[in-house]
């Protein structure tokens, strides 16, 4: 039986059409399989926050809600557990985690050992054990003797760490995420601009993005 050319090219390019679609279908698939993505937030902040909105709207990430009490009301070891209950059915986790919310995702991650695979941190407020606490203002002593963890310096945290920080950071100096780095052989993003990103906020999801692809960072 023989065919004519015009019908041996369409059976090839509706193969070649199919045979694409799938394979994008697969890969988004998989994508998702692999990684879910959760928003902390900052002390003084909340799930719905710009980043939270942000994030959601870019990334697809899920704001978590660890506290139900004022800030100054705060349990850091409570709002660790509320976190690690919310992410448990994950095994595949990346926790964006900005200011206080940084040092609560990397106190998740080296306690849940296996769901979290990957960490973001945004200025995040993890005191170097060198700091006097007695000395900072603005949060409960309280709470400043909980956030200041020897296991964020002295044990490796089992998932893979992007810093980014900002150089105008009036709130956290830059030399905390910088030792906290070193410890941990995180990698570093500096942006010039205040604590909460407020000039390259938009650009916040496209590099988390290259992070998580592997992509070479600029």
């Amino acid at each position: 039986m023989f065919f004519s050319l015009n019908k041996i090219i369409l059976f090839i390019y509706k193969f070649c059409v199919k045979t694409l679609v799938c394979r994008r279908i697969l890969i988004h698939t998989s994508h998702n399989h692999k990684m879910m993505l959760y928003y902390i937030h900052g002390y003084q902040s909340n799930p719905n926050s710009t980043k939270g909105i942000l994030f959601k709207k870019t990334l697809n990430a899920v704001s978590i809600k660890y506290r139900d009490c004022k800030p100054e009301d705060l349990i850091i070891s409570d709002a660790v557990k509320k976190i690690m209950e919310q992410i448990q059915e994950d095994n595949n986790v990346v926790l964006i985690g900005s200011s206080l919310g940084g040092l609560l995702a990397t106190k998740t991650a080296i306690r849940s050992k296996n769901n979290v695979k990957q960490l973001i941190l945004l200025n995040p407020a993890i005191i170097p054990l060198s700091i006097d606490i007695a000395r900072l203002q603005g949060i409960p002593q309280r709470i400043l003797q909980e956030m200041q963890d020897e296991q964020l310096f002295k044990e490796k945290i089992p998932c893979k760490t992007f810093l980014i920080l900002g150089t105008l950071d009036d709130v956290i100096p830059n030399e905390w995420g910088i030792e906290f780095a070193k410890k941990q052989e995180a990698v570093i993003k500096f942006l010039h601009d205040d604590h909460r990103f407020t000039r390259n906020i938009e650009k916040l999801p496209k590099l988390i993005r290259g992070f998580l692809e592997g992509k070479t960072l600029r």
